[in-house]
């Protein structure tokens, strides 16, 4: 079991708010000893447990205020897997991220842009010519209550 403990899961949830957090910083919000928590990320490192450490970005001040989810149904006539139209999707700039679902949809994909209409763009000029792409549902996003890195 990678994850072995309280410790490990205490350590996790200091990197899941902050990942610039220095080790130090780390061992002293949890009353450990540096050493301890400094082996403990290695361990979980080498598990796979964590697989990389990143920045939390703002898109609105990135240009990129719109947040949109689009639910793709997947054409199997088409000659393409879904796997590899999930993978083409995925090269698309604005495309941040790309599941493959299961229920009525096959795809769903989160997209992000300057308006509504550059997702619309999005949707009728990149997604919709992706081979394997039948129809597709946006949902544009109001607000973000919770969003992981």
């Amino acid at each position: 079991m990678p994850v072995e403990d309280q410790k490990d899961e205490m350590i996790l949830q200091q990197l899941r708010l902050d990942s610039s957090k220095s080790v130090s910083e780390i061992a002293d919000l949890l009353g450990m000893p540096r050493t301890t928590v400094q082996e403990r990320i290695r361990r979980l490192v080498q598990k796979g447990v964590i697989k990389r450490f990143t920045i939390q970005q703002d898109y609105g001040r990135l240009g990129k205020p719109v947040t949109a989810f689009i639910l793709i149904s997947f054409l199997p006539t088409s000659g393409v897997s879904q796997r590899q139209a999930a993978e083409n999707l995925a090269r698309i700039p604005d495309i941040f991220e790309v599941h493959v679902i299961s229920g009525e949809w096959d795809i769903l994909v989160k997209a992000r842009a300057e308006t509504l209409e550059s997702i619309g763009e999005l949707v009728t000029e990149k997604i919709r010519n992706v081979k394997g792409v039948g129809r597709t549902l946006t949902c544009a996003s109001f607000v973000t209550v919770k969003e992981s890195v």
